[in-house]
């Protein structure tokens, strides 16, 4: 987390970056359920972070085309929290003023939406890839057919077909998520903050 802070800050201070966001960032502990952290921030007046993460669980899955979903997702869901404040969009890269909290950031929201999403999505996509690779082991072991290699091709190629985010049959969750993951503010000199939304 250290080294995440000094990075936002460097590129919010020396190459004045309005908007920083880092993604799949895994900061569990050992113990601790799986999960992948977005870390972001909007540069002050000043050009000094005001950085916050929203953690969501991991999925047990290598999924296909999620980088390309959180960076479409976050254009329409950024445009939307800055139509969301009045003036902001009118202001010069939609930087909020220093009064407002990181974690009240349209940045951190328009993470917490798009994370839902694709949490909502990618949650789908798993359950129709295991009912998939279940059919195909059951309708392979019924047949017997094949040497081991070209079983293991067809086996990797079926899972790597079966994995590819379900976006089209998923509709409902890219316009409404529910929004189950909050943005938690980061302290800059310390850990997470307590007493965070």
């Amino acid at each position: 987390m250290e080294s995440l802070k000094e990075a936002i800050t460097s590129i919010h201070e020396i190459y004045k970056v309005p908007h920083v966001l880092i993604t799949s960032v895994n900061l569990t502990a050992p113990g601790e359920v799986p999960s992948l952290s977005v870390v972001g921030s909007t540069k002050t007046s000043l050009d000094k972070p005001r950085i916050f993460r929203v953690q969501v669980p991991s999925l047990d899955c290598l999924f296909c085309g999620t980088g390309d979903m959180l960076a479409a997702l976050m254009v329409v869901r950024l445009r939307e929290a800055v139509c969301a404040v009045e003036g902001l969009g009118q202001t010069e890269s939609w930087v909020s003023g220093d009064e407002v909290a990181a974690t009240d950031l349209p940045l951190a929201r328009a993470v917490e939406r798009a994370l839902a999403s694709m949490q909502e999505v990618l949650a789908r996509t798993l359950v129709k890839r295991d009912r998939e690779i279940a059919a195909w082991e059951d309708k392979h072991a019924a047949s017997g057919a094949g040497d081991d290699v070209d079983v293991e091709k067809q086996r990797h190629l079926m899972r790597t077909k079966a994995a590819e985010v379900s976006l089209v049959r998923n509709l409902e969750c890219l316009k409404h998520p529910e929004v189950k993951y909050q943005a938690e503010k980061i302290d800059i000199v310390g850990n997470l903050a307590i007493g965070t939304v």
